[in-house]
């Protein structure tokens, strides 16, 4: 019988345990060292910590300062419907309400106001801070209006009888206030702009009860500046040899002439072609203007009428506007089309005109039409 001996047995564990450790697949317990949780935990609330500085900082600011970039002076602003709080910050921001539309919006959806915006339209006062701007959008006390739509073609005297039909304005004092210019635009300086015919951009306007001739008058200056300073008019005097002074007049017979908004390029290059063969115009609605009443029909009389308007005695364009065009009329006087018509005349049904550069067809056209 074999005797038990410890030592040997010591060995066996030994040799057993040095095995086990060459297994890289077995199970090892290892005995790691314990890490503190403490800096993760340190991080987090310095980040929001930071964070409610921020926003402790902004919304101070939003508070405590938010005020318009233009003290001095009342801006108005209209909420139409559709607009989001976004638009409106942005709105605000450009009149110069505000100084930043991201603070405002922040402002107004931590305060509980996003959903609350009132359309209208409204003034602001010099001073008013943020808060007091927001009250008064969600309580809606918009500043009471008058809707007032001008269409296109109209004259001074019409359009000072349209504005005063829904304003308090009389029609007079409009048309006193019409025929100056002293408005502060650019293009009202030429010596040629002796009244603002032409410039009375056609829109739909919404006019505060209580608005002056003269509030009205610069109101509809500016939209027609706001219309047309993407179309660069003042390259027309390179390509088409014309101010922009005579660029609105050509547009005021276009927008008189056509019959169809596709005809306007039309009659802008019958205008433009009769004019390089130095051919008088020859459109009725110049006659129309230059007569103290205008006619359902002309008269032989009536064409001769001594009238530094009457396109019929005089050769070139007329020495001004003789309505107040829509920006498609303005465009195609920028962009004709490139024809070489000389004559039109308006057919028989009266929806289109009949475009044509032989005489003798012209002449059978408007036999045919009965005119």
């Amino acid at each position: 019988m074999r005797r038990y001996d410890k030592s040997e047995r010591r060995d066996r564990e030994e040799l057993d345990a040095r095995l086990d450790a060459l297994q890289p697949s077995g199970p090892r317990r290892i005995r790691r060292k314990r890490r503190s949780n403490a800096g993760p935990m340190v991080l987090g609330l310095l980040l929001i910590l930071a964070v409610l500085v921020a926003i402790f900082v902004i919304y101070s600011a939003a508070t405590g300062g938010e005020s318009g970039s233009a003290p001095d002076k009342s801006a108005r602003v209209e909420v139409v419907k559709g607009d989001t709080l976004s638009d409106v910050a942005t709105k605000l921001e450009g009149a110069g309400v505000i100084e930043s539309a991201f603070v405002f919006e922040l402002q107004a959806r931590y305060e509980g106001y996003g959903t609350e915006i009132k359309t209208g339209r409204y003034t602001f006062e010099p001073g008013q801070d943020s808060g007091e701007i927001l009250r008064t959008l969600s309580v809606g006390q918009a500043v009471p209006t008058i809707a007032v739509t001008i269409p296109e073609g109209l004259t001074i005297k019409e359009t000072a009888r349209t504005v005063a039909a829904e304003s308090s304005v009389p029609a007079p004092e409009l048309e006193e206030a019409a025929r100056r210019t002293d408005y502060g635009y650019a293009f009202l300086e030429n010596p040629e702009v002796e009244t603002t015919e032409g410039y009375l951009f056609p829109a739909r306007y919404d006019f505060e009860k209580g608005v002056t001739a003269r509030q009205i008058l610069d109101r509809l200056l500016g939209q027609y500046l706001l219309e047309t300073q993407d179309l660069d008019i003042s390259e027309a005097r390179e390509r088409l040899d014309l101010t922009e002074y005579q660029v609105v007049t050509v547009a005021s017979l276009i927008e008189k002439e056509a019959a169809t908004p596709d005809e306007k390029p039309l009659i802008a290059s019958v205008i433009y072609n009769r004019m390089q063969k130095d051919m008088p115009l020859q459109i009725d609605a110049t006659i129309q203007y230059a007569l103290k009443r205008p006619k359902a029909n002309l008269s032989l009389s009536d064409l001769k009428i001594d009238s530094p308007y009457n396109t019929y005695k005089n050769e070139g364009l007329p020495p001004g506007p003789i309505c107040s065009p829509g920006r498609e009329s303005i465009e195609a006087a920028l962009n004709p089309a490139d024809t070489s018509y000389l004559y039109y005349v308006l057919e028989e049904d009266g929806k289109k005109h009949f475009f044509t550069n032989n005489y003798d067809d012209f002449l059978r056209a408007k036999a045919k039409a009965g005119r």
